[in-house]
């Protein structure tokens, strides 16, 4: 049977990217967006076709409505196999201390919240996979970007990892808890350092580490982030050494 793979952020490079991958191999596909035109507009221009289009289908919705997020997950048959979170926000300056904001500094662990408790709500039989795109700079473990980028990421980028911090432990508190009372089965978080927008060097070649022995390197591109997701998480039986893993990302 063809798995069914949710995502949220679609319209972004990383969650886009995997979404495309997807697509090409066969997976039926869901996606909220909060302007369906906004993301077939998107996927037409990076080179998706029509009869690809068609194993997609888009829920017009926001992340932060547990209504919507249910509308996504809810199949014919089920629930969906996998969820991919690429939610996030604009990034904005401002004359601050702490010179970037964004336009919405909740939305990544309201997204989450909103995403488990829609999960809990319906208590599904089986528990679907679940990949996040979150960053580097906010690890509990050694240091997992260059030395220069400690004062990048630990004052210019504070407002959004706080944001990215309180997502990933609503994700984590799913280890402490017993499997039959899980919200979710197996989750990655995937750690990308600082995002670039080009080709890619291709996953072959893409650094990895788990959170106790991170990879550190000094950008990675938003292509290759995506399709390591797919390669990595989406197609595997099981995920291996990056189960319940936090996994930082380099090119």
């Amino acid at each position: 049977m063809t798995q069914t793979i949710a995502f949220l952020g679609a319209t972004g490079g990383c969650a886009g990217t995997c979404l495309i991958a997807a697509l090409k191999e066969g997976y039926s596909c869901r996606a909220l967006a909060r302007t369906p035109s906004k993301l077939t507009t998107s996927l037409e221009t990076q080179g998706v076709s029509e009869s690809l289009l068609a194993n997609l289908e888009i829920i017009q919705g926001n992340a932060k409505d547990i209504s919507s997020i249910k509308s996504l997950l809810q199949t014919p048959t089920g629930i969906v196999d996998t969820i991919v979170f690429g939610v996030g926000a604009a990034p904005k300056l401002r004359l601050h201390i702490m010179p970037v904001t964004l336009d919405d500094i909740e939305v990544c662990r309201t997204a989450m919240a909103t995403l488990l408790s829609a999960l809990d709500e319906l208590k599904a039989a089986t528990k679907p996979r679940l990949l996040v795109i979150s960053t580097t700079g906010i690890t509990n473990g050694p240091r997992d970007v260059p030395l220069l980028y400690v004062p990048l990421y630990h004052w210019f980028l504070h407002i959004p990892h706080v944001d990215k911090r309180v997502m990933e432990e609503l994700v984590c508190a799913q280890r402490q808890t017993p499997a039959a009372e899980r919200t979710v089965g197996e989750f990655i978080i995937v750690r990308p350092t600082l995002l670039m927008d080009g080709n890619g060097v291709g996953v072959a070649k893409v650094r990895y580490g788990l959170e106790s022995n991170p990879a550190l390197g000094w950008t990675i591109d938003r292509k290759d982030v995506g399709n390591w997701l797919f390669e990595k998480g989406v197609k595997p039986a099981d995920l291996g050494e990056f189960k319940d893993q936090a996994v930082s990302l380099t090119a």
